[in-house]
């Protein structure tokens, strides 16, 4: 692991996914919009608006359309309009596109949103000790000068009533997701104006590539599977190819369909366990742990995440055969208890993450160098 970072562990999964487990040039079918020819005085998206239109392309039998077919499909992690044999997936291909203006309306509002995540997390991360001192438990108080503002009431029920746990492990979920959503929507602006004005081929303009996370609301209604499954991003859904390729060569899947898809949750998370590893750098400066001992930390957050699935598809199956079938699955209550259970095991999970991170300092200093949360606060507006 000397050296090799998220990058060039998620690359080499993904040639493995596609040297190994697949065979694209005998299964997989690019769907491509045909090329758009728009007069000069063609203004709207209309293209997009209305139901696009997909040729199937195979993989093609001379050298120059198979350099663009190529390059599509290793950039195609998601594996977005293409069909690749597998039943599950090609039955949700082509997916359908947004328009232009609804994707910058929704790159807007998310960039909005992870602003405001970012700006009120650091806030917090600024003054817990639990976020830069080592040996600070996550069941420590929480330090009075950390709601200052805030009515009396609300200070004695969040330093007194609450557990310490449920009101750190919201910040170490949400940063990240606040990052990621950040980073998966400014940055393709620029893009998207190139497309409107015709100068960026649409199957290459992030307006047709699905959106970055599902809903949330799979989380109460399916726990852990909804929330790795179907609202958490989806680009490494890839790392559970090896998994349901083992459970078919050795038969599981055809035996119990169950053990088949523990087979590719196991797969998913142990590889992603491995990629994840590569946060943390292979020399850090500044730290009293080794690299290796922050990286087994980082790892065992998404391998416990197998586990944690294992259990709630056991539970399931118990349910199953004595809960009537409006209460598994729908009803307030069972949405109540499955949020509750995914809270209760992040809280217990995801401080994992926080070792290495507060070793390597990630919370010392504010990521944003204008806070509007300290403004409103009366801090000033200006964070470094």
């Amino acid at each position: 692991m000397n050296g090799l970072d998220v990058i060039s562990v998620n690359l080499m999964q993904w040639s493995f996914v596609l040297l190994v487990c697949y065979d694209p040039r005998k299964t997989f079918i690019r769907l491509r919009q045909p090329q758009q020819h728009h007069p000069p005085n063609h203004r709207k998206d209309q293209h997009v608006e209305d139901k696009p239109t997909y040729i199937e392309e195979p993989y093609p039998n001379t050298l120059l359309p198979r350099i663009p077919w190529v390059l599509t499909l290793l950039v195609s992690l998601r594996l977005s309009n293409w069909k690749t044999g597998h039943p599950s997936h090609d039955r949700q291909q082509p997916i359908t596109p947004l328009s232009r203006t609804a994707f910058c309306t929704h790159a807007l509002l998310l960039a909005l949103q992870s602003y405001l995540i970012l700006d009120t997390t650091s806030l917090l991360t600024q003054s817990d000790p639990y976020f830069h001192i080592t040996d600070t438990s996550i069941t420590t108080p929480l330090p009075p000068q950390l709601t200052p503002q805030l009515p009396p009431i609300l200070q004695h029920l969040l330093l007194h009533k609450l557990p310490p746990r449920l009101l750190r492990t919201p910040i170490l979920a949400l940063q990240p997701y606040a990052l990621i959503t950040q980073g998966g929507s400014l940055p393709t602006l620029p893009i998207l104006l190139l497309n409107s004005l015709h100068l960026w081929p649409d199957e290459w303009s992030p307006h047709t590539w699905p959106i970055f996370f599902g809903p949330l609301a799979a989380v109460p209604h399916h726990g852990l599977r909804g929330l790795w499954g179907k609202w958490w991003h989806q680009t490494n859904r890839y790392l559970a190819v090896p998994g349901r390729s083992f459970a078919r060569w050795v038969g599981i899947e055809r035996k119990s369909a169950r053990a088949g898809y523990m087979c590719s949750v196991i797969s998913a998370f142990a590889l992603s366990g491995v990629m994840h590893m590569g946060l943390v750098p292979p020399e850090p400066v500044g730290t009293e742990m080794s690299a290796m001992r922050m990286r087994w930390y980082v790892g065992a957050f998404f391998w416990l995440q197998a586990v944690g699935i294992g259990v709630e598809v056991l539970v399931m199956d118990v349910v199953g055969r004595w809960v009537p079938g409006g209460w598994r699955r729908g009803s307030m209550v069972a949405r109540m208890v499955t949020l509750g259970w995914v809270t209760v095991w992040g809280s217990y999970t995801l401080p994992l993450l926080a070792v290495p991170f507060r070793e390597l300092g990630y919370w010392v200093y504010p990521p944003l160098p204008v806070s509007v949360t300290r403004w409103v606060l009366g801090r000033g507006w200006w964070a470094w």
